[in-house]
């Protein structure tokens, strides 16, 4: 990801923010449609179509309600990039204060979308008013898991090269505040939201199929499909592996340092 990052800064570094709402879109989409199509097997539908419709109008709304491109914070850092260089100090803190303000408008988007997106697959497929609430409940948990999975990480990555190229070889980075909440309570999150997203995606998928009660088996069979088509890319690539680069930087500067570059 973090050359793809790259990449889509040196493109499109001047409209970035919409550059990282498309790449935000298929992640989205992604987890909605296995929501939207276990509600329409749970409830023995066959409106696939229908809900995946109303899941990829969902999942652009989700997209842009978190990154709202060419807001004030990540527009100073595009403004930057088109020529307009303003204070490369105020600049780069309008980055951390985005970043922040889009990780509480999107646990705040995708849980109330979530919810909506709940209700309307669950009347397409013909679920009753109770159904309907407890689908709007799974629903908004599963937007605000979601977001608390991935969301410091994806935007700390998104993010990664225009503040590398707003700093450039100065230090001004050093004099801002430090992160809070921290790294490690981040990491903490994560893990947490994991677990409970693979243990409701289990379930629920184990409930669609009703044949996991004679086949056993198949209880292994999708744990295995949950962990390559959504733990590889979706925990591992947007997750996990974006928040160990710092990691990954310290240990490379510690290498140059012991060379004797201590540049």
């Amino acid at each position: 990801m973090d050359r793809i990052w790259q990449w889509a800064w040196d493109r499109y570094a001047a409209r970035y923010s919409w550059a990282i709402c498309a790449a935000l879109v298929p992640l989205v989409l992604m987890i909605y449609l296995v929501f939207s199509f276990a509600i329409v097997a749970y409830e023995n539908s066959d409106q696939y179509v229908e809900a995946a419709g109303v899941t990829v109008v969902t999942a652009l709304a989700m997209s842009y309600a978190t990154i709202l491109p060419g807001a004030a914070g990540i527009r100073s850092a595009e403004c930057w990039a088109a020529g307009d260089e303003g204070e490369r100090a105020r600049t780069l803190g309008a980055t951390y204060t985005w970043a922040r303000t889009a990780v509480a408008r999107a646990v705040g988007s995708n849980a109330v979308l979530g919810a909506l997106l709940g209700v309307v697959v669950g009347a397409l497929a013909g679920s009753t008013e109770a159904r309907l609430l407890q689908w709007a409940i799974a629903g908004g948990a599963v937007g605000i898991v979601n977001v608390l999975v991935a969301v410091h990480s994806f935007f700390e990555a998104a993010l990664r090269p225009a503040r590398l190229a707003i700093a450039g070889d100065t230090a001004i980075g050093d004099s801002l505040p430090r992160s809070r909440p921290t790294f490690a309570a981040w990491s903490n999150v994560a893990v947490l939201g994991v677990a409970f997203n693979f243990a409701l995606g289990g379930a629920t998928l184990a409930t669609v199929f009703v044949r996991t009660r004679e086949v056993p088996v198949l209880c292994v069979v999708i744990a295995g499909v949950l962990a390559l088509v959504f733990a590889l890319p979706v925990t591992i690539g947007s997750t996990f592996a974006p928040g160990l680069r710092p990691i990954r930087d310290l240990a490379d500067g510690t290498k140059r340092v012991a060379a004797g570059d201590y540049s």
